[in-house]
């Protein structure tokens, strides 16, 4: 998403309302990722957004609360777009393990285009107060349903444990976490064939889980 309009021109312009207040909304929501992304939440203040989104503060207080507003405001769109994206892979058929490699593959490079989003979601998330870890916690629960169907496709017989994907939801959260924090969010895509296997592994056991990650193109 261009998460930063071209500035509206000053003075008398024409433009629909609707554009105007659209534009200014962005370009506020995309300075907060960006500030957010470069200096973390306590650099985030609600001067640093304006000055960036080219707004005055009154226009700020038009749309927002104050800067925990937009965070989660951000927070709630980005994770919109996330879990989109994480369908429509999941949506194109095959398999269950052939979806989730393209919920994961498609999931990872996003992750890793958008450094600022990544970090805003994953580790800038946790500064941001109670509601915002409410936020990511609903997140978390969100994505265990492209876990669910591995059930089905385990071997009849083996008992799979309630909080499975509650487990390699939390578990894949905090890799990503750990990447980002030490600012190695480009090496994302590289983890593609183990997080196959670890997502994979405890629902259709570690041989058929090295046989998928393989037959996927993934080592």
């Amino acid at each position: 998403m261009d998460w930063t309009p071209a500035q509206l021109p000053s003075g008398r312009h024409g433009l629909p309302r609707e554009y105007v207040v659209n534009s200014q909304r962005s370009r506020l929501l995309g300075a907060a990722v960006l500030i957010a992304g470069a200096e973390g939440y306590a650099g985030m203040t609600v001067s640093a957004v304006i000055g960036k989104a080219g707004v005055s503060r009154k226009t700020f207080y038009e749309f927002f609360q104050d800067r925990e507003d937009i965070f989660l405001a951000a927070f709630d769109q980005l994770l919109e777009q996330a879990l989109a994206g994480a369908r429509a892979a999941y949506d194109e058929g095959g398999t269950w393990p052939e979806r989730l490699q393209r919920v994961l593959a498609d999931g990872l490079a996003a992750l890793a285009a958008h450094p600022h989003e990544t970090r805003l979601g994953f580790v800038e998330v946790l500064a941001a107060g109670p509601r915002a870890l409410q936020r990511r916690d609903a997140a978390m629960q969100a994505f265990m349903q492209f876990l669910s169907p591995g059930y089905e496709a385990a071997p009849d017989g083996v008992p799979i444990p309630p909080l499975m994907p509650e487990a390699i939801v939390g578990a894949v959260y905090e890799i990503v976490y750990a990447r980002v924090l030490q600012e190695r969010t480009a090496e994302l895509p590289q983890l593609l064939g183990q997080l196959m296997f670890c997502t994979l592994a405890p629902f259709i056991g570690p041989v058929a889980a090295v046989e998928q990650a393989e037959a996927a193109g993934t080592r």
